[in-house]
């Protein structure tokens, strides 16, 4: 064990800790003795250790600074990761950053542009442009690894990686060369989406989808043409070669199969023919479509099983329209052939109506313009193709993942939660496309593809031939284009893991335990690591998937730095440190679900942190010997059996919490025993009852460890001034009780002697008697007397009778099994306990009883309204069942409210 993770045991005097918590003096320091200590590398880690658990850390992009996003993720890993650490696992987080091709280059070329140069990438070139980037992106590198520290995040550094690095490239090439060789990647004419600001592909799970007003223009080709169309993109049908109907639709069945000239003022006329196809609704619009399979990826396929129907490219890949358009319209833009073509129906009387709709409009994620549906050569991934000697797709192997598990083995299956997202996810694997791969830009891996310009021979290469395999020509070119960034992205779980070379961590963590993401890439990263590691590996990435929602403002709008409202993670921690940031982002968030965050929320988890801090003071500054407690104490009161009961119990629940992945339900637990049950109830004891040093330490440090994954800072630095021999981050998660040989603690509880139930009645009996005090506005400074009669429960409750009487301020306190209830009293009853507080001479009763009386009689009277109003047969029978229930549930109310009275009068002598 590295000698900068130990601490000298010792026999130690009291501890005086700060009186504050300041996390800016003592957060880089620990950070780097858990560097040193070498434990963030599982082979470092102490102890037996057969389990692994692994995370791939989602790659953040190298387009700028870590954002409050990238912070949740990291709290959401890092508190799972360290958990695991605890449970004595060999836990890994491999760090890593992703090249984000397409969104890398648009930030460089943008930046260049503000910096003066109007086109990049012509006044640079290809090298001179890619230099940019890349100093660019290696600059942004070092500040996010500094960042990510920043949040605590316990990465093993030494197995570092980034998506463009020498080691991922390789394993780029060699799944693109399998791909290749099995035919499952081609170069086809295809219809897809462009940017053209981008001047880019990009794939359908690419696409960011806004609701806009439209028009919809319902129109004729021609006087004679028997079918009208509807179109919101009319610019386009000056490329129609068909018409689509239903073959049941009665109206235009008969007209299947005919072809008619139409001339709109295109190059040519269209020859249009109608076509059947049983998806056409008959019902929306006119029940036919017109078919434009140059721009529109929906009539592409009508067009493949259509052939003869042609394909007329009327919009080109600089958004202007194309000579085949007409010379009426090419070099227009989209809007201004839309405007001239509409005029044009008018004009000669095609145009039936126009109505304002509102659609959605794809646009590229990246560059934010509407795309465009263009026909072009490109390179796919083929999804539906069988892989040779397999005898299934690759669409098969993406369902089969998440459903019997890879190969039908239920131990390969991958569980995705919350569950609804599995069944999204399936459903797009039944709507699966090939899945278009290169991309028209030039940082990212460069397709590993080579030509011969004289043979017209394709062949794989990841590196450059010197001469043509199949003719030894020397006239070779690469192809230009490069890989979807999500094609490299796909591989990350194992290319961190030294594939494509059979390494030793290869072996020992894959797949991995546990991924998590925002439900917004579920499309682009989720089903391509599915696809790729089944394919390349044949097995899972992982085995678990936590799917979380968006981290949203206050107001529910996005952060963005467009609407002033974005958050540096680093100025936030900076206010209020990193444990108390990592909390707030963690309490209150569920699976899939998105979650806000506010500035009086980290307020509270700031005020959490130090309230940890101030109870662990208070402990180490009284009790005589601060030190580890390896054995539980033996339990000599009753509320040391209660307390050590709680810690086993909360102990167990967040363990419970944590392994469904159950994050702010874990905190929630820890909360309330901490601030609870240990600060506001057992410590106020512990002043009374003396002896409890090695208690208190004990729940401490226990304390400590379960709250080490959520707070790592504030409570390793706690922990170090109890003189252990390890760091916290390498203890065991605190098990009591019998547990199955192996586990993590091992503790004995030595305390299981009372009812589960007995302690519970002394807090419900303080409780009351602090309600009374509080309802009646009894100062603080004042003494005074109770009678509680207790059944059952009186002789437990005699025995803690001075904790009852110094926590509720009695001067006197009697406790019986029964008796006479005593006049002049407020009373509360809880459970088969009556609780009666001597008023006299603390307030005026007669007063108290005049105001009582009053507020009895008005219940009265609307208790008696809702009475009539509930048995008027008329409104039972025709009111909504939720306004007759929450009716009832008024007059439910009213009544307990009137029984309260009655036991508040009748103690205080009704008459």
């Amino acid at each position: 064990m590295p000698d900068s993770c130990i601490f000298k045991a010792s026999t130690m005097p009291k501890i005086e800790l700060d009186k504050a918590y300041n996390a800016q003096t003592v957060e880089d320091g620990i950070y780097k003795k858990w560097e040193d200590s070498g434990f963030f590398n599982p082979d470092n880690l102490p102890g037996d250790r057969p389990e692994a658990f692994v995370i791939a850390m989602p790659p953040p992009n190298v387009t700028g600074i870590l954002h409050l996003g990238h912070a949740f993720e990291n709290a959401l890993m890092d508190t799972q990761i360290r958990y695991q650490r605890l449970k004595g696992k060999r836990a890994l987080i491999v760090p890593g950053t992703d090249h984000a091709a397409v969104a890398t280059q648009a930030r460089v070329e943008s930046d260049l542009k503000k910096a003066g140069l109007i086109n990049p990438r012509q006044e640079l070139g290809r090298d001179g442009l890619l230099e940019k980037i890349r100093e660019f992106a290696e600059n942004h590198k070092s500040i996010m690894i500094g960042q990510i520290k920043k949040l605590g995040t316990s990465c093993d550094w030494s197995r570092l990686a980034y998506t463009f690095d020498e080691p991922r490239s390789k394993a780029v090439n060699e799944v693109f060369r399998r791909l290749f060789a099995d035919g499952l990647i081609y170069r086809g004419y295809r219809v897809v989406n462009w940017s053209v600001k981008g001047q880019s592909t990009c794939s359908d799970d690419e696409l960011e989808y806004e609701t806009r007003k439209t028009i919809v223009y319902t129109f004729k080709y021609g006087e004679s043409f028997p079918i009208p169309i509807a179109t919101t993109r009319p610019e386009t049908k000056l490329g129609d070669t068909a018409v689509a109907v239903n073959p049941a639709d009665k109206r235009y069945k008969h007209f299947i199969g005919q072809k008619f000239t139409v001339d709109v003022g295109a190059a040519q006329p269209l020859v249009i023919t109608i076509i059947g196809d049983k998806d056409v609704d008959i019902n929306y619009g006119t029940g036919a479509v017109g078919v434009t399979p140059a721009h529109s990826q929906i009539d592409f396929e009508m067009y493949q099983k259509n052939k003869e129907i042609g394909l007329i490219p009327v919009i080109g890949q600089d958004g202007r329209m194309l000579a085949a358009a007409g010379h009426d319209y090419e070099g227009l833009t989209i809007l201004e052939a839309r405007e001239k073509f509409v005029a044009w129906l008018r004009a000669n009387n095609l145009l039936i109506s126009e109505a304002e709709i509102e659609h959605n409009v794809g646009l590229s994620d990246r560059f934010k313009d509407v795309v465009e549906a263009l026909p072009m050569e490109q390179w796919f991934v083929d999804v539906n193709k069988e892989i040779p000697g397999r005898g299934q797709s690759l669409k098969d192997l993406m369902r089969e993942a998440v459903t019997v598990g890879h190969g039908g083995d239920k131990g390969k299956i991958i569980a995705i939660a919350p569950d609804r997202f599995k069944k999204i996810y399936l459903q797009r694997i039944d709507n699966l496309h090939d899945w278009c791969i290169s991309r028209q830009i030039w940082w990212g891996h460069r397709i590993p593809i080579w030509y011969c310009d004289e043979c017209n021979e394709i062949f794989y290469s990841d590196q450059k031939y010197d001469a043509c395999p199949k003719c030894q020509g020397h006239n070779l070119h690469q192809d230009e284009d490069t890989l979807d960034t999500w094609f490299s992205s796909g591989t990350w779980t194992f290319s961190t893991l030294g594939w494509p070379e059979k390494t030793a961590d290869l072996e020992k963590y894959h797949p991995t335990a546990w991924m998590q993401m925002g439900y917004e890439i579920v499309f682009l990263w989720l089903m391509r690591m599915v696809l790729l590691s089944t394919y390349a590996l044949d097995d899972i990435p992982f085995h678990n998937v936590y799917i979380h929602g968006i981290l949203r403002a206050k107001d529910g709008r996005k952060f963005s730095k467009s609407l002033g409202n974005g958050l540096d993670p680093l100025e936030v921690i900076k206010k209020y440190g990193t444990d108390a940031l990592r909390l707030s982002l963690i309490k209150g968030v569920s699976a899939g679900n998105d979650s806000r965050y506010y500035e009086e929320k980290i307020e509270g988890a700031r005020n959490f942190v130090n309230k940890l801090w101030n109870i662990s003071r208070f402990i180490l500054s009284t009790v005589d010997n601060p030190k580890i407690i390896a054995e539980p104490p033996a339990a000599a009161t009753e509320a040391d059996s209660w307390i050590l009961r709680r810690l086993e119990e909360t102990a167990a629940a967040a363990a419970q919490a944590l392994d469904q992945a159950d994050f702010s339900g874990a905190s929630e637990l820890l909360g309330e025993f901490t601030w609870n049950d240990f600060a506001d109830w057992y410590l106020e004891i512990a002043k009374i009852e003396p002896g409890k040093d090695e208690l208190l330490l004990f729940v401490l440090q226990n304390l400590l460890k379960l709250w080490h994954p959520f707070i790592p800072f504030v409570t390793e630095e706690i922990w170090s001034k109890l003189g252990g021999p390890n760091l916290l981050m390498v203890e065991s998660w605190p098990v009591f009780g019998n547990r199955k040989k192996g586990s993590a603690g091992g503790l004995k509880g030595a305390w299981r002697r009372v009812k589960k139930n007995d302690f519970n009645s002394v807090k419900e009996t303080v409780a009351a008697i602090r309600n009374l005090r509080s309802e009646n506005k009894i100062d603080a400074g004042k003494f005074a007397t109770a009678i509680i009669l207790a059944g059952d429960q009186a002789e437990f409750l005699q025995s803690q009778q001075e904790i009852i009487k110094k926590l509720g301020r009695l001067e006197n306190l009697s406790i019986a099994a029964q008796g006479e209830k005593p006049a002049g009293s407020a009373v509360k009853i809880v459970g088969e306990i009556e609780v009666y507080l001597d008023l006299a001479g603390l307030i005026d009763i007669e007063a108290e009883k005049t105001r009582l009386r009053r507020e009895e009689k008005e219940i009265e009277q609307y208790a008696k309204g809702l009475e009539i109003k509930l048995g008027n047969g008329d409104f039972i029978s025709q009111a909504p069942a939720a306004i007759v229930d929450k009716e009832k549930a008024k007059l439910a109310a009213a009544q307990e409210k009137l029984d309260k009275l009655k036991i508040q009068l009748d103690g205080l002598g009704r008459q």
